[in-house]
């Protein structure tokens, strides 16, 4: 799954909000930098959830599994993973990833718009990620027994008091 999204456009997948919506589109529009909104409090049941839909999302992904992806992130961000397994098959190969631990998540901010809350965290986290041929279960990308370190900037949301979902997943540098 890393290796796959940094193959990707550098541009963030930020489903569920139009890329007007990303933090540095306001400072790039000249807009003065963020944007205002009120704050939402973040919990600490909150922040375990993201660590754990980081897992969820790992294991869903390497499964192969679409339907707990559609009922962890939005939309916008099933349809990305649906693109990635397409062009995954496309090439006759299939992307895994194991032994995900995070080491840190950080809230870089939340904020309410409307009836919905939103939480960037920035995770950094380690793991194994292959890739392999499906027709022999050669190692095309990775190593199996290779860590990698990976920052990434996750941004969840909510319709207030309902679950967080994966609205966005950025590679950070």
């Amino acid at each position: 799954l890393v290796s796959l999204l940094r193959r990707r456009n550098p541009a963030p997948a930020m489903a569920g909000m139009p890329r007007s919506m990303t933090p540095e589109a306001g400072q790039m529009a000249g807009g003065g930098g963020a944007i205002s909104a009120p704050v939402v409090a973040i919990t600490a049941a909150d922040q375990q959830g993201f660590g754990e839909a980081l897992l969820a999302v790992n294991r869903a992904w390497s499964a192969g599994d679409i339907t707990t992806l559609a009922r962890i992130t939005t939309p916008e961000m099933t349809q990305y993973f649906r693109d990635d397994y397409a062009a995954l098959a496309a090439r006759g190969w299939k992307n895994e990833t194991s032994d995900v631990k995070l080491e840190s998540g950080d809230v870089a901010e939340a904020w309410n718009e409307g009836a919905r809350d939103y939480c960037t965290v920035a995770m950094r986290f380690s793991l194994v990620d292959v890739t392999r041929s499906l027709a022999d279960g050669a190692v095309v990308e990775g190593h199996p027994s290779n860590r990698q370190m990976v920052t990434e900037t996750w941004t969840f949301v909510r319709v207030q008091g309902g679950l967080w979902q994966v609205s966005a997943i950025q590679q950070n540098g």
